[in-house]
């Protein structure tokens, strides 16, 4: 992972586009931690949009919570349901 302020990337980003194909960059600004620059490849894009949507990880926690608190189903009964 590398550290970069904010000046270094705006003047230099074509480089910092094809760094962050290999590493994580972290941009900084007056020294401080501000952003990432992480490479999106052409597979990522959807998978990125779903996991950052509000809605879509309410949900996973709350399907989380009752899994911890309830369990969960046997295969078998999955599987059955699915073949119907």
């Amino acid at each position: 992972m590398k550290l970069a302020s904010v000046r270094d990337v705006k003047n230099k980003l074509s480089d910092y586009l094809k760094k962050a194909e290999r590493e994580d960059i972290i941009i900084t600004r007056n020294g401080r931690p501000t952003a990432v620059l992480h490479h999106l490849g052409k597979d990522d894009l959807e998978d990125y949009i779903v996991e950052q949507d509000p809605k879509f990880r309410r949900i996973i926690e709350k399907r989380w919570k009752a899994y911890t608190s309830r369990g969960g189903s046997p295969l078998e009964k999955v599987l059955k349901r699915f073949s119907e």
